[in-house]
């Protein structure tokens, strides 16, 4: 067996690539891969990841389990080696590591499904979110009065082993329910009377042209259906396997449709750095920008104005000094927080005020008290279409003063302010008429001090008709600017 050289210990040298079936190349890598990489101390949770029933283990069955693993799983190039590529995904899937890209949760339900399953088995990566919430959204356009797609276990935030599971380990599988007859909904096997062959078919075919990240493989034993393979203990459910998002694809979470292009407008080499007093700092990602580029359209218009900057660096106040502990990203807190980007209304006041509206998508399920009865769950069309448009297609302004803001290139025009709501709005629906300036004035001190907040007062070139800002009295103390975005 060829001796390995210092250099390929080390990682530092890039030797010839190695050939499928190379053994000897191949094991010679894979050892100083392991020592490189620091795997070698995991043999044992590799080998169970690889093969969990093989016991005649050598370098050369690690080689070939390898390369068997990689084309299971989609990984290019699969070539048996545990490089860098592979033993990042590899260690995840082996519980060695998390990693923190797993950490999307898919909604309970939305428009075109539901998710009957454990909360904390609800986590994948973006890109497979992003999927199947758009396979979702499409079912729901051609059957609005339902069947809803029952979608199963997806996998633990940060990957690894999912218990009573060999599979569901790298953020990029779920289990869907194959669909029944009618429009009805639940569990059925694919020799049941209740089982629909043409709608399962359908569910397939979107499954594999959904447009945001390529299927790798579809496990289900209809044998009549086009596009799946069989596999022991699937009759009663499809296991659907996304291939490893590219590299160069950008990273986006919960969003729909096709891919969307790396930023384009004049983006710094890295976004910036959200900083607190005595707060860890937070590293702005490119998914970030997209959704905050769709923040902005859906709270103030997408404008490149003082509204849009106000708003913005309200949610940057908020994120650093209150809701981080709650919110692993920056984008995740604003699909939270703001109105326009949940994919189903989370306050029945929003629900009721929107259920009249021709646009509005049912879900599905009423609010219960303290609601009022009857007050349907859903989301305005217009929004959700907002969510699901790819980063090149939203306006160009909300892309461009998203850049800059994430990248530190806006300044705060509202120093600690948290709270934002348009109090011109609040005194009509009190009064039935819109307020003067000083009705306006008292109207919004009054509102500020039965909330608890202060208010920030005017601010030269800031309408605050649009949107008025408050500071929480928690907060005031602290020295202002408390929250800043540095170079990244």
């Amino acid at each position: 067996m060829p001796t390995t050289s210092t250099a390929v210990r080390n990682g530092t040298e890039r030797p010839p690539p190695t050939r499928a079936g190379d053994l000897p190349a191949t094991t010679a890598r894979n050892r100083g891969y392991a020592r490189s990489l620091g795997w070698e101390a995991h043999l044992p949770a590799v080998r169970r990841v690889l093969d969990p029933h093989r016991t005649d283990w050598d370098w050369a069955a690690l080689g070939s389990a390898t390369l068997k693993w990689q084309t299971a799983q989609g990984i290019s190039p699969a070539d048996g080696l545990i490089g860098p590529a592979t033993w990042a995904l590899l260690r995840t899937a082996a519980g060695v590591a998390g990693d923190p890209a797993i950490s999307c949760q898919l909604p309970a339900y939305g428009p075109g499904f539901r998710v009957p399953g454990r909360p904390t088995h609800r986590f994948g990566r973006p890109e497979a979110v992003r999927a199947l919430m758009a396979v979702a959204a499409a079912w729901h356009r051609a059957h609005p009065q339902g069947p809803v797609l029952d979608i199963r276990d997806l996998g633990r935030r940060g990957g690894g082993p999912l218990p009573g599971r060999t599979s569901h380990r790298l953020g990029l599988e779920a289990d869907l329910y194959p669909v029944k007859s009618g429009h009805r909904q639940g569990p059925t096997h694919w020799r049941h009377a209740s089982y629909s062959r043409s709608l399962t078919q359908e569910l397939v075919d979107l499954l594999r042209n959904n447009g945001v990240l390529p299927v790798r493989a579809i496990f289900f034993n209809d044998p009549e259906v086009h596009g799946v393979q069989p596999l022991e203990n699937h009759d009663n459910h499809l296991h659907v396997r996304f291939a490893p998002p590219s590299r160069s694809a950008p990273k986006s979470a919960a969003t729909h449709g096709s891919h969307a292009p790396v930023l384009e407008v004049a983006a710094p080499p890295r976004l910036g750095i959200l900083s607190a007093q005595g707060k860890a700092p937070y590293q702005f990602t490119t998914e970030d920008a997209e959704w905050t580029a769709r923040f902005i359209i859906g709270e103030s218009g997408g404008r490149d104005d003082a509204d849009s900057h106000a708003v913005i660096w309200a949610m940057f106040n908020r994120y650093a000094l209150l809701t981080r502990p709650y919110y692993r990203t920056f984008n995740a807190f604003l699909r939270a927080y703001s109105t326009p980007l949940q994919p189903v209304l989370k306050s029945w006041g929003a629900s009721r005020r929107n259920m009249g509206r021709a646009d509005f998508v049912r879900t599905g399920g009423t609010f219960g008290p303290p609601a009022p009865p009857g007050i349907p769950r859903g989301q305005r069309r217009a929004y959700l279409d907002l969510q699901q448009r790819p980063w090149a297609q939203l306006p160009s302004a909300a892309r461009s003063v998203a850049v800059r803001a994430l990248g530190g290139a806006i300044a705060n025009p509202i120093g600690n302010a948290t709270e934002f709501g348009s109090t011109y709005v609040y005194f009509h629906d009190a009064n039935r008429r819109y307020p003067n300036p000083d009705e306006w004035r008292r109207f919004t001190e009054q509102y500020a001090a039965k909330m608890g907040w202060r208010w920030i007062g005017p601010v030269a070139g800031l309408d605050q008709n649009s949107n008025t800002f408050f500071v929480q009295r928690r907060l005031a103390a602290l020295p202002v600017p408390a929250v800043r975005v540095l170079a990244g």
